[in-house]
């Protein structure tokens, strides 16, 4: 198996990769659609929690994706990104977090909570309720339990990455296995570097899944994020052969405004929000519906990579 550390930083509109990945410029043109609903679940503990379930129009048998958004943020603050990934033959259910600003609760949550949960609410997905299911094969859609991924933005992406195998302390000092079982792949857009008392770089060592991670020249949180390199901590310390990283040249936390925080969005980084689209669409599939490919990512020449 090969890795690759991807670096994006030419204008890559209409740019193709090899396979039958949706890329640059099609991804978010796919003849398929997707469609979204939401649902209330409610966790072992009594938690309860919302989702909007994201899924293709067509019925059938798809991989699912467990999404956890960035802190503050929302599933809705996510369709450009999360749409597309449906539309291409995925179900995606992402939990709207205690964090959401959407929820607008008071007062609200301490930090200490909105981690806890965060966590219960990836973990509740990954034993995918019975609630769940029964309500998706009630439309004609069917979750494929051999292959699921778990993914994030920000804050998600680290929850995403616990889910994956990654070892962080709890607020109370202890260091939980969080990984679920049965998780293929994970994909982290803009994960955080290492946190004082929570992660170090040695906690990523022990992902063991092929893992993607997304981030840009221009990916920083002034007080928090000087250094948008701090993102790769954990592509970093992932053990070598199944990892790969995508770097967007002036590429921002939110994709110049593509999601999490909404705006109109600069041509230029919209075409490299569209190729790193095409590129996450590619990965799951490999991941999740191509195992046998022992050749996953074929990039265009029109992408600088190397190997790992």
């Amino acid at each position: 198996m090969r890795a690759f550390v991807f670096f994006a930083f030419l204008l890559l509109s209409g740019c193709s990769v090899g396979g039958d990945a949706r890329l640059a410029g099609t991804a978010q043109n796919s003849v398929e659609v997707s469609r979204v609903i939401k649902s209330t679940l409610k966790t072992p503990a009594g938690h309860s929690y919302s989702s909007e379930i994201f899924y293709p129009d067509k019925p059938g048998k798809y991989p699912l994706i467990i999404f956890s958004h960035g802190n503050f943020g929302s599933p809705d603050r996510y369709h450009k990104l999360l749409k597309p990934i449906a539309a291409s033959g995925y179900i995606i259910v992402a939990p709207i977090h205690l964090d959401a600003e959407v929820l607008a609760l008071d007062p609200k949550p301490k930090p200490d909570r909105i981690w806890q949960s965060r966590n219960d609410e990836i973990a509740h997905l990954g034993n995918v309720p019975t609630q769940l299911s029964a309500q998706l094969t009630s439309i004609g859609i069917d979750i494929d339990r051999e292959n699921m991924a778990v993914m994030g933005h920000s804050y998600g992406a680290l929850i995403a990455q616990l889910a994956a195998g990654a070892i962080a302390r709890d607020p109370d000092g202890v260091k939980p296995n969080r990984k679920l079982a049965g998780i293929d792949a994970l994909v982290a857009y803009s994960p955080p570097g290492p946190l004082p008392k929570t992660i170090d770089a040695k906690g990523w060592s022990s992902i063991d899944v092929p893992n993607l991670t997304v981030t840009g020249t221009a990916d920083i949180l002034p007080g928090f994020i000087d250094d948008w390199r701090l993102h790769k901590a954990g592509y970093d310390a992932t053990p070598k052969g199944a990892r790969w990283l995508w770097v967007g040249k002036d590429v921002d936390h939110y994709f110049g405004g593509s999601f999490g925080r909404e705006k109109l969005v600069d041509p230029k980084i919209q075409d490299l929000f569209d190729h790193a689209l095409g590129a996450t669409i590619q990965f799951l599939d490999w991941t999740l519906k191509n195992k046998k490919n022992s050749n996953p990512l074929v990039v265009s020449t029109d992408i600088e990579f190397r190997k790992d």
